[in-house]
């Protein structure tokens, strides 16, 4: 049998341990919902801030369609000097991507999050786009003498169409802002010598700047509006090598002179809507028909249309701008075959020779018929 031992604490004693338990009682669950607050607060805090952090990510949406026969910013695109023009009518649009988060910008979560529920948006890596280190002015020095480049070979296959002849060249395609030879060089010079002496291609001069000694400036001819400059043009030492800050390019000078200005848009996808453009100014009647026709695509020197990113984003772009067809790289249909916009033809070109055919049967049919649609190139 257990034994029962009677509390030897007095009274008193007892109901003061038991009033001041109660009262700690009483303290914690008055502390629970400030506690619960506050945690909620650096919670919602922290969603919030986490959700404001940049990402490694870039997001492509639709830019602007530019009719290149017509004004962008109030300044008339494709203007042509030297030859003969003749009036033309409907559209040929050049088609853009827009990027969020380049270098000197940033995406956040949000945005990100955003750009994947939207079928006219592309989520993609930051590096997939942007080499790695690559700053602001360096992206705009690339995509201005990248857009440089494929204006110049443009030309060149709408020339070759039209049996016009040209002289191949090697050219300064773009100046780096900060560069040795900022203000001195600049884009479209066609050099004609490098320190007293002339080489046949881009890699030759590019060897005869890099035997430069270090800090020395160079004595450089080069070709401007027509007319030979003497320069003298400072080097800086770059990893090693002696470097005026410029990117060369191979290129060409033409019988005529032909401006294609488009303020501040870069890269080389434009190139196959340029050469219709040119060669459509230069042929009498309107190529397009007076139809509304919106493409993408490089140009190669020898007419090949080249494969360009966004494609799904330009189809967009260019049904928001009332384009009605839409030429498309052969090699980029696989992008293309379930996203054709509502009301937008498109048609799959692999070359220059078939662009200008499909722009032909556009403008004297009104239809695409008869025309190889991404449908019919993709496996």
């Amino acid at each position: 049998m257990g034994r029962v031992t009677d509390d030897p604490t007095p009274p008193a004693r007892r109901r003061g341990v038991r009033a001041a338990a109660a009262r700690a009682i009483d303290d914690a669950q008055l502390a629970r919902p400030r506690l619960a607050l506050t945690m909620l607060v650096l919670l919602c805090a922290m969603i919030l801030g986490g959700s404001l952090l940049p990402v490694p990510y870039v997001i492509e949406r639709p830019g602007p369609a530019i009719d290149v026969l017509g004004e962008w910013e109030d300044e008339e695109i494709l203007v042509i000097d030297g030859a003969e023009t003749h009036p033309t009518d409907g559209s040929l649009m050049m088609t853009t991507v827009s990027v969020d988060g380049g270098p000197g910008y940033r995406v956040t979560p949000v945005e990100v999050v955003a750009a994947w529920f939207d079928r006219s948006k592309m989520v993609l890596p930051r590096e997939a786009v942007f080499p790695d280190g690559q700053t602001r002015e360096q992206t705009t020095l690339t995509n201005t003498a990248a857009m440089s480049t494929s204006q110049q070979d443009a030309v060149a296959v709408a020339l070759d169409e039209l049996d016009i002849e040209y002289r191949d060249v090697v050219m300064i395609a773009g100046v780096q802002e900060d560069g040795a030879a900022a203000g001195t060089l600049e884009g479209g010079d066609v050099i004609v010598s490098v320190g007293g002496r002339t080489a046949g291609d881009v890699q030759g001069y590019r060897d005869l700047i890099a035997s430069v000694p270090e800090g020395e400036d160079v004595e450089m001819t080069v070709r401007r509006d027509g007319e030979e400059k003497d320069l003298q043009v400072p080097t800086e030492l770059v990893d090693g090598t002696s470097r005026m800050g410029v990117i060369l390019a191979e290129g060409h000078e033409f019988p005529l002179d032909i401006d294609i200005a488009v303020g501040d848009v870069g890269g080389p996808s434009a190139g196959l809507i340029f050469s219709l453009s040119v060669y459509d100014e230069l042929t009498e009647g309107a190529l397009t028909g007076g139809h509304a026709i919106a493409g993408t695509g490089t140009i190669a020197e020898d007419g090949t249309v080249g494969s360009i990113g966004g494609i799904r984003q330009k189809m967009v772009g260019a049904e928001e701008s009332d384009a009605e067809f839409f030429l498309a790289p052969s090699a980029n249909c696989e992008e293309v075959v379930g996203y054709e916009p509502d009301g937008l033809e498109v048609v799959a070109v692999g070359t220059f020779e078939e662009a200008l055919e499909a722009t032909t049967t556009i403008a004297e049919t009104g239809t695409v018929e008869g025309l190889p649609t991404c449908e019919d190139v993709t496996p």
